[in-house]
């Protein structure tokens, strides 16, 4: 049985997600919540603490909880927003079931139905491949994923737009791999090419929900990961 900041949360998450209240707008105030649920304020105060720390909502003083913009920061960025002097092409989407092979790789169960595809990102000016990436998606999420839509509007903003889901975080692990693949040289058009940087991980929803499992080759000299590290 969910706990009652767990309803709450729920219930005002559902509020966003079917637009009921628009960025920008107030949410019920935690006297009506107290009221509508027959909480006390413990509960409640939680839920919207963990709206704040998703970076959903702001506190305003003399408001209540506001409802965030588009949320900006440094944890993950559309290949768009990262290199918005290119372009890219998706190919090669695909339906396929979840193995016990693939599973292990990507962490959805066995079972699981799911699209797979390919990206690649250019340089406008130059046409020199950026990276290469290859991605598996859950069907029940991205339903009627088309080439089209991803090539028009790529896939951050079908998450955005089509689906129900919210993107709150990544994992992932960044390596060297050397460049030994002949298909993936190819792919980059540099038979010179001695590695690659990669960045391999998952995407995932603010419920905890496996969004994507994506894998990408960058060409070094375009590999750049700002970060800020905190001594604990």
């Amino acid at each position: 049985m969910n706990k009652k900041w767990e309803i709450v949360f729920d219930y005002l998450m559902h509020l966003i997600r079917e637009n009921k209240v628009q960025p920008g707008e107030i949410l019920p105030s935690q006297n009506m919540l107290k009221t509508k649920f027959k909480y006390s304020e413990q509960p409640i105060r939680i839920a919207f603490n963990k709206l704040i720390e998703l970076q959903i909502v702001k506190p305003v003083n003399g408001k209540g909880y506001v409802v965030q913009e588009k949320i900006q920061n440094n944890l993950l960025f559309s290949f768009r927003e990262l290199f918005p002097n290119s372009i890219n092409r998706y190919y090669e989407l695909k339906e396929t079931i979840v193995d016990s092979k693939l599973s292990k790789l990507t962490n959805f169960y066995e079972g699981t139905e799911v699209y797979f595809f390919k990206c690649v990102r250019k340089d406008k000016d130059t046409h020199e491949v950026i990276l290469y990436q290859e991605s598996y998606v859950p069907k029940s999420i991205y339903k009627n994923l088309t080439l089209n839509y991803l090539n028009e509007n790529g896939l951050m903003k079908f998450i955005e737009h089509e689906t129900p889901s919210k993107v709150s975080h990544s994992s992932k692990k960044i390596y060297f791999e050397e460049a030994n693949n002949k298909e993936l040289l190819h792919i980059f058009s540099d038979e010179t090419l001695s590695g690659f940087i990669v960045d391999e991980g998952n995407v995932y929803g603010i419920f905890g929900e496996l969004l994507e499992y994506r894998i990408s080759r960058y060409k070094p000299k375009y590999f750049k990961w700002d970060f800020i590290e905190w001594r604990k």
